[in-house]
């Protein structure tokens, strides 16, 4: 039974490996399409458990919000067979459709949700800027002892940060400087006083506006293991 189980697993992880962003931040001069689906392939595993006939299709592991496909009938779970009027064999097959549809428009697709074929519209958006974090970035708040850090590929996967999640995410704090604030590393800043962030850069932009008008804290909403929640940061003055 163990060796059963070790062996699913293992390839549940190689399916998940294929884990794809839709982001396709391809070589175009416009802005990328986005449909704002995460997917990966579906293994025999995965076929035999929902019953598939083959391995074709890709599953959708998130959505995110907000993003194009949350304004769609698409749900987590669902099996995507047919994209704008063609057979999806892969996620890399998937990926290559994606780089070629047309910011604003709309493309039909086909889910497989529950034993059952479903039809729906997806619509087609342009990478957000919060979602196109290529550079590695740093800023560091010196009289707090806290360093955040852009939540690049490399980031999220080294903090363990979900997919779906944007902003700026804690990356050192120094315990003497920060005692008494509620926040750590690991945790992921999304908005400061209502607005969002995903550039360490506006998190010193807001403290620097803060300090010019004498205020002494800032509302921080961030978001951790065990959900969201809101928090103060002293302003240093």
């Amino acid at each position: 039974m163990q060796r059963v189980l070790h062996k699913l697993k293992m390839n549940m992880l190689v399916g998940i490996a294929f884990a794809c962003i839709m982001t396709i931040a391809a070589q175009a001069k416009d802005p990328a399409p986005f449909l704002g689906m995460q997917i990966q392939g579906v293994s025999s595993e995965i076929a035999k458990a929902l019953g598939l006939k083959s391995t074709k299709g890709v599953l959708v592991r998130d959505v995110a919000y907000p993003g194009p496909a949350s304004r769609s009938d698409i749900q987590r779970g669902d099996v995507l067979v047919n994209l704008d009027g063609e057979e999806v064999t892969s996620v890399e097959s998937v990926t290559k459709q994606v780089i070629n549809f047309k910011n604003g428009s709309k493309v039909k697709a086909t889910v497989i949700r529950r034993g059952k074929k479903v039809d729906l519209s997806l619509p087609v958006g342009s990478l957000p800027p919060l979602w196109d974090i290529k550079r590695n970035d740093v800023a560091t708040i010196a009289p707090l002892g806290i360093t955040f850090a852009a939540l690049t590929d490399k980031v999220q996967e080294r903090f363990d940060v979900a997919w779906g999640t944007r902003g700026v995410v804690v990356s050192l704090v120094d315990e003497e400087k920060s005692a008494g604030l509620d926040i750590k590393v690991g945790d992921v800043i999304i908005q400061i006083n209502q607005a969002p962030v995903w550039k360490p850069g506006h998190i010193i932009g807001f403290m620097k506006r803060a300090q010019e008008e004498k205020r002494e804290m800032v509302l921080l909403l961030l978001e951790r293991d065990n959900g969201f929640r809101f928090t103060f940061l002293p302003v240093p003055q």
